[in-house]
């Protein structure tokens, strides 16, 4: 970070109260570095449905003279405790995947904290969804990319960066005590298939013995190497672009470990897929994502942690009774039945 840098993080750190009565106008003025005494604004509110997340607003600057237009997305974080958002606190950490290729990440304009939110200003993208199924290959490049350097950025230079690496951990106790990551409370939702169906007779007890087999697999990940990882891989989050693939919404990012993020993609194909086009896209992905892995990475921890991840996912998509209401009223419990033995059979499959 350079003194200008350095000395703009002070100020803001000053003048926290006065952010938070401060125009839009204001903080727009304040991220883009000049007045726009001569620009007009429009404002559209954009969906988001994300954990405390206020707002998230499109900005339209026009030039009065010219008629020049810039897009900029505004969202807005509430703070638990004056606790600022992990989304803001990467991008705080700068342009960390500045030198991407694979994947295009808009630039991050700025970041203004106040006592009760965060306000993050990035680039406005455009672009078309793409069939997350059929990019697998694109997927499996850009996840090694952000792996390999976000790795190199996660080398702490002073305590404090350890400090801030340390929290935002995903191995710290108020992530993994959430409900996604203890599929056990979810267990009880097996009571609502049909009890006369000996396909699912005893599957509860089998499903809790893989407690033991994702204890073990915790333990083992926490030693391997950190990146930052998205853990987000929905199509809402990505758009074919001229530029290419373009990643947004870092509202999940955690300090992770490689292979991580394959586990999100994987577990929302999973999700999505019947178990013949999961094969398929799961082969394309682990061939590129093997194939550009830096040569710094354990291939075989990458797969492990993979596994890990994925298989936590799965399990409390698959285990939510809203889940399993969906498979009833569509007549698909012969594929529910079919997902639930996937899962049952990785750790060994892993082992293999």
């Amino acid at each position: 970070m350079n003194t200008e840098s350095k000395k703009q993080r002070i100020f803001d750190r000053k003048n926290v109260f006065w952010w938070s009565q401060a125009s839009l106008k204001k903080r727009l003025s304040h991220v883009l570095g000049y007045a726009l005494d001569e620009y007009s604004i429009t404002t559209q509110d954009l969906e988001s449905n994300a954990s405390f997340v206020k707002h998230v607003h499109h900005h339209r600057l026009t030039h009065l003279q010219t008629g020049v237009t810039l897009d900029i997305v505004e969202k807005s974080i509430r703070k638990l405790l004056g606790i600022s958002s992990l989304e803001s606190r990467f991008h705080r950490e700068g342009d960390v995947l500045a030198d991407s290729t694979h994947f295009r990440h808009p630039q991050c304009l700025g970041v203004i904290e106040t006592p009760w939110e965060s306000f993050i200003f990035t680039r406005f993208v455009r672009g078309k969804a793409p069939r997350m199924g059929k990019i697998a290959t694109q997927i499996g490049q850009g996840i090694a990319e952000i792996e390999n350097l976000s790795n190199l950025h996660l080398q702490p230079k002073n305590w404090l960066q350890r400090y801030r690496f340390w929290e935002m951990d995903f191995f710290r106790p108020w992530y993994l005590l959430r409900w996604r990551f203890n599929f056990v409370r979810y267990l009880p939702s097996l009571s609502e298939l049909p009890a006369d169906d000996a396909r699912f007779h005893g599957l509860k007890e089998r499903l809790l013995s893989l407690q033991p087999e994702l204890n073990l697999a915790k333990a083992r990940a926490f030693n391997s190497q950190r990146c930052f990882c998205h853990m987000d891989y929905l199509a809402k989050n990505f758009f074919s672009s001229r530029e290419g693939f373009q990643m947004i919404d870092w509202s999940e990012v955690k300090v992770g470990r490689i292979g991580f993020d394959g586990g999100a993609y994987l577990s929302a194909i999973f999700r999505q897929e019947d178990m013949a086009r999961f094969m398929k896209i799961r082969m394309y992905f682990l061939r590129s994502y093997l194939a550009a892995l830096d040569e710094r990475f354990d291939a075989q921890s990458a797969l492990h942690n993979m596994d890990y991840f994925f298989l936590q996912n799965a399990l409390w998509h698959f285990l939510r009774p809203k889940t399993i209401a969906d498979y009833q009223q569509r007549g698909k419990l012969d594929l529910l039945h079919e997902k639930y033995e996937y899962l049952l059979a990785l750790p060994s499959m892993a082992k293999g």
